[in-house]
Protein backbone atom coordinates (compact mmCIF):
# COMPACT_ATOMS: atom_id res chain seq x y z
CA UNK A 1 0.00 0.00 0.00
CA UNK A 2 1.30 3.45 -0.96
CA UNK A 3 0.69 6.34 1.44
CA UNK A 4 0.67 9.90 0.11
CA UNK A 5 1.74 12.56 2.59
CA UNK A 6 -0.03 15.89 2.24
CA UNK A 7 1.76 18.60 4.18
CA UNK A 8 0.64 21.97 5.48
CA UNK A 9 2.37 25.09 4.18
CA UNK A 10 2.15 28.79 4.94
CA UNK A 11 2.10 30.94 1.84
CA UNK A 12 0.85 34.27 0.61
CA UNK A 13 -1.45 34.45 -2.38
CA UNK A 14 -3.17 36.88 -4.72
CA UNK A 15 -6.69 36.05 -5.85
CA UNK A 16 -7.29 35.89 -9.59
CA UNK A 17 -10.96 34.89 -9.60
CA UNK A 18 -13.39 32.30 -8.29
CA UNK A 19 -16.33 30.28 -9.50
CA UNK A 20 -19.26 28.86 -7.58
CA UNK A 21 -19.04 25.19 -6.66
CA UNK A 22 -22.09 23.24 -5.58
CA UNK A 23 -24.51 25.03 -3.24
CA UNK A 24 -22.25 26.73 -0.70
CA UNK A 25 -18.64 26.49 -1.87
CA UNK A 26 -16.32 28.12 -4.40
CA UNK A 27 -13.17 27.21 -6.28
CA UNK A 28 -10.71 30.10 -6.16
CA UNK A 29 -7.81 30.54 -8.58
CA UNK A 30 -4.94 32.05 -6.62
CA UNK A 31 -1.36 32.89 -7.57
CA UNK A 32 0.71 31.83 -4.57
CA UNK A 33 4.19 32.72 -3.43
CA UNK A 34 5.24 29.08 -2.98
CA UNK A 35 3.37 27.14 -5.64
CA UNK A 36 2.52 29.54 -8.46
CA UNK A 37 -1.02 29.39 -9.78
CA UNK A 38 -3.28 26.97 -7.93
CA UNK A 39 -6.98 26.24 -7.57
CA UNK A 40 -8.38 25.92 -4.04
CA UNK A 41 -11.76 24.68 -2.91
CA UNK A 42 -13.24 26.86 -0.16
CA UNK A 43 -16.07 25.03 1.58
CA UNK A 44 -19.12 26.78 2.96
CA UNK A 45 -18.14 30.31 1.98
CA UNK A 46 -21.61 30.88 0.48
CA UNK A 47 -23.48 29.38 3.43
CA UNK A 48 -25.69 31.45 5.75
CA UNK A 49 -23.00 31.47 8.43
CA UNK A 50 -19.74 31.09 6.48
CA UNK A 51 -16.39 30.56 8.09
CA UNK A 52 -14.89 33.09 5.66
CA UNK A 53 -16.38 36.21 4.11
CA UNK A 54 -16.60 35.84 0.33
CA UNK A 55 -15.09 39.34 0.05
CA UNK A 56 -11.74 37.67 0.78
CA UNK A 57 -11.82 36.21 -2.72
CA UNK A 58 -12.41 39.39 -4.73
CA UNK A 59 -10.00 40.12 -7.63
CA UNK A 60 -6.40 40.90 -6.55
CA UNK A 61 -7.05 40.34 -2.83
CA UNK A 62 -3.72 39.56 -1.09
CA UNK A 63 -4.05 36.64 1.32
CA UNK A 64 -2.15 34.88 4.07
CA UNK A 65 -2.88 31.19 3.69
CA UNK A 66 -2.25 27.86 5.34
CA UNK A 67 -2.80 25.20 2.70
CA UNK A 68 -2.62 21.50 2.11
CA UNK A 69 -0.50 20.88 -0.96
CA UNK A 70 -0.50 17.70 -3.00
CA UNK A 71 1.81 17.75 -6.01
CA UNK A 72 0.03 17.54 -9.38
CA UNK A 73 -3.44 17.78 -7.79
CA UNK A 74 -5.85 19.86 -9.89
CA UNK A 75 -7.59 21.27 -6.82
CA UNK A 76 -5.91 21.96 -3.49
CA UNK A 77 -7.42 22.56 -0.04
CA UNK A 78 -7.19 25.48 2.39
CA UNK A 79 -6.74 25.07 6.14
CA UNK A 80 -6.76 28.78 7.02
CA UNK A 81 -7.00 32.04 5.12
CA UNK A 82 -7.06 35.72 6.06
CA UNK A 83 -6.41 39.09 4.45
CA UNK A 84 -2.71 39.89 4.08
CA UNK A 85 -3.17 43.53 3.07
CA UNK A 86 -6.49 45.44 3.04
CA UNK A 87 -7.47 46.83 -0.37
CA UNK A 88 -10.63 48.73 0.50
CA UNK A 89 -9.77 51.62 -1.83
CA UNK A 90 -9.32 49.25 -4.75
CA UNK A 91 -12.60 47.45 -4.16
CA UNK A 92 -14.59 50.58 -3.31
CA UNK A 93 -13.55 52.72 -6.30
CA UNK A 94 -15.40 51.66 -9.46
CA UNK A 95 -12.53 52.69 -11.75
CA UNK A 96 -9.94 50.83 -9.68
CA UNK A 97 -12.26 47.81 -9.50
CA UNK A 98 -12.54 47.91 -13.31
CA UNK A 99 -8.74 47.89 -13.60
CA UNK A 100 -8.57 44.98 -11.13
CA UNK A 101 -11.11 42.99 -13.17
CA UNK A 102 -9.17 43.58 -16.38
CA UNK A 103 -5.83 42.63 -14.81
CA UNK A 104 -7.15 39.45 -13.23
CA UNK A 105 -8.75 38.35 -16.51
CA UNK A 106 -5.43 38.98 -18.25
CA UNK A 107 -3.42 37.17 -15.55
CA UNK A 108 -5.75 34.18 -15.62
CA UNK A 109 -5.08 33.78 -19.33
CA UNK A 110 -1.32 34.41 -19.39
CA UNK A 111 -0.11 32.72 -16.18
CA UNK A 112 -0.35 28.94 -16.24
CA UNK A 113 2.72 27.88 -14.32
CA UNK A 114 2.08 25.81 -11.22
CA UNK A 115 5.47 26.31 -9.66
CA UNK A 116 7.43 28.67 -7.45
CA UNK A 117 8.04 32.08 -9.03
CA UNK A 118 8.96 34.46 -6.24
CA UNK A 119 9.90 37.43 -8.43
CA UNK A 120 6.57 37.36 -10.27
CA UNK A 121 4.67 37.09 -6.99
CA UNK A 122 6.50 40.09 -5.50
CA UNK A 123 5.81 42.09 -8.67
CA UNK A 124 2.08 41.33 -8.43
CA UNK A 125 1.87 42.04 -4.71
CA UNK A 126 3.71 45.36 -5.09
CA UNK A 127 1.41 46.36 -7.95
CA UNK A 128 -1.75 45.56 -5.96
CA UNK A 129 -0.59 47.59 -2.95
CA UNK A 130 0.32 50.58 -5.14
CA UNK A 131 -2.98 50.53 -7.05
CA UNK A 132 -4.85 50.49 -3.76
CA UNK A 133 -2.83 53.43 -2.41
CA UNK A 134 -2.78 55.63 -5.50
CA UNK A 135 -5.19 58.56 -5.28
CA UNK A 136 -4.93 60.14 -8.74
CA UNK A 137 -3.42 59.39 -12.13
CA UNK A 138 -4.11 55.66 -12.09
CA UNK A 139 -5.93 55.69 -15.44
CA UNK A 140 -2.70 54.42 -17.01
CA UNK A 141 -2.00 51.81 -14.30
CA UNK A 142 -3.00 48.80 -16.42
CA UNK A 143 -0.70 49.96 -19.24
CA UNK A 144 2.28 50.28 -16.90
CA UNK A 145 1.40 46.87 -15.44
CA UNK A 146 1.25 45.20 -18.87
CA UNK A 147 4.52 46.78 -20.00
CA UNK A 148 6.35 45.55 -16.91
CA UNK A 149 4.65 42.15 -16.72
CA UNK A 150 6.09 41.32 -20.18
CA UNK A 151 9.57 40.82 -18.73
CA UNK A 152 8.26 38.12 -16.36
CA UNK A 153 6.55 36.33 -19.25
CA UNK A 154 9.58 36.27 -21.54
CA UNK A 155 8.84 39.02 -24.07
CA UNK A 156 9.85 42.21 -22.29
CA UNK A 157 11.34 45.17 -24.14
CA UNK A 158 13.85 47.87 -23.25
CA UNK A 159 12.06 50.50 -25.35
CA UNK A 160 8.45 50.47 -26.53
CA UNK A 161 9.42 51.26 -30.15
CA UNK A 162 10.23 47.53 -30.25
CA UNK A 163 6.54 46.79 -29.62
CA UNK A 164 5.56 49.03 -32.51
CA UNK A 165 8.06 47.31 -34.80
CA UNK A 166 7.03 43.77 -33.80
CA UNK A 167 3.36 44.55 -34.38
CA UNK A 168 4.18 46.09 -37.75
CA UNK A 169 6.23 43.07 -38.89
CA UNK A 170 3.34 40.81 -37.95
CA UNK A 171 0.86 42.82 -40.00
CA UNK A 172 -0.80 44.33 -36.93
CA UNK A 173 -0.42 47.99 -37.86
CA UNK A 174 -1.44 49.73 -34.66
CA UNK A 175 0.77 52.70 -35.44
CA UNK A 176 1.71 54.24 -32.10
CA UNK A 177 2.48 57.92 -32.58
CA UNK A 178 5.75 59.41 -31.32
CA UNK A 179 3.96 61.04 -28.39
CA UNK A 180 2.38 57.68 -27.49
CA UNK A 181 5.72 55.88 -27.68
CA UNK A 182 7.21 58.51 -25.37
CA UNK A 183 4.32 57.99 -22.97
CA UNK A 184 4.77 54.20 -23.03
CA UNK A 185 8.51 54.57 -22.44
CA UNK A 186 7.76 56.73 -19.39
CA UNK A 187 5.31 54.12 -18.12
CA UNK A 188 7.81 51.31 -18.70
CA UNK A 189 10.50 53.10 -16.72
CA UNK A 190 8.30 54.62 -14.02
CA UNK A 191 7.04 53.52 -10.65
CA UNK A 192 3.52 52.25 -10.10
CA UNK A 193 2.54 55.17 -7.89
CA UNK A 194 3.75 57.78 -10.38
CA UNK A 195 0.88 60.15 -11.21
CA UNK A 196 0.32 60.02 -14.98
CA UNK A 197 -3.12 60.87 -16.35
CA UNK A 198 -4.00 60.13 -19.98
CA UNK A 199 -6.98 60.93 -22.16
CA UNK A 200 -9.69 58.36 -22.82
CA UNK A 201 -8.88 58.21 -26.54
CA UNK A 202 -5.16 57.65 -25.88
CA UNK A 203 -5.97 55.03 -23.26
CA UNK A 204 -8.18 53.21 -25.74
CA UNK A 205 -5.57 53.16 -28.50
CA UNK A 206 -2.67 52.11 -26.28
CA UNK A 207 -4.70 49.41 -24.55
CA UNK A 208 -5.71 47.84 -27.86
CA UNK A 209 -2.07 47.91 -28.96
CA UNK A 210 -0.79 46.30 -25.78
CA UNK A 211 -3.43 43.54 -25.92
CA UNK A 212 -2.45 42.79 -29.52
CA UNK A 213 1.20 42.66 -28.45
CA UNK A 214 0.31 40.07 -25.80
CA UNK A 215 -1.73 38.10 -28.34
CA UNK A 216 1.29 38.12 -30.65
CA UNK A 217 3.31 36.24 -28.01
CA UNK A 218 0.63 34.17 -26.26
CA UNK A 219 -1.45 31.99 -28.55
CA UNK A 220 -4.00 31.16 -25.87
CA UNK A 221 -4.89 34.81 -25.32
CA UNK A 222 -8.05 35.42 -27.32
CA UNK A 223 -10.65 38.04 -26.53
CA UNK A 224 -10.80 39.77 -23.15
CA UNK A 225 -14.35 40.41 -21.95
CA UNK A 226 -13.26 43.37 -19.83
CA UNK A 227 -11.36 45.10 -22.68
CA UNK A 228 -14.24 47.40 -23.70
CA UNK A 229 -14.77 48.56 -20.13
CA UNK A 230 -11.09 49.30 -19.38
CA UNK A 231 -10.92 51.40 -22.58
CA UNK A 232 -13.40 53.85 -21.09
CA UNK A 233 -11.04 54.78 -18.25
CA UNK A 234 -9.25 58.06 -18.77
CA UNK A 235 -9.34 61.70 -17.91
Amino acid sequence: MIYVTIMLYKTRGIVLNYMKYRETSIIARIFTELFGRQSYIIHGVRARKPRYNIALFQPLMPLDMVVYHKKNASIQRVAEVRCHWPIGSLLGDIRKATIATFLTELLTKVIHEEEHNESLFYFLLHAVVKLNEQVTGYESFHLRFMLQLCSYLGFGVKATQEINEQLGRSGLHIGFRKTEIALLDALLAGKFDQDMSISKSTNRHLTIGMVKYYQLHIDALDTLKSLKVIQEIGS
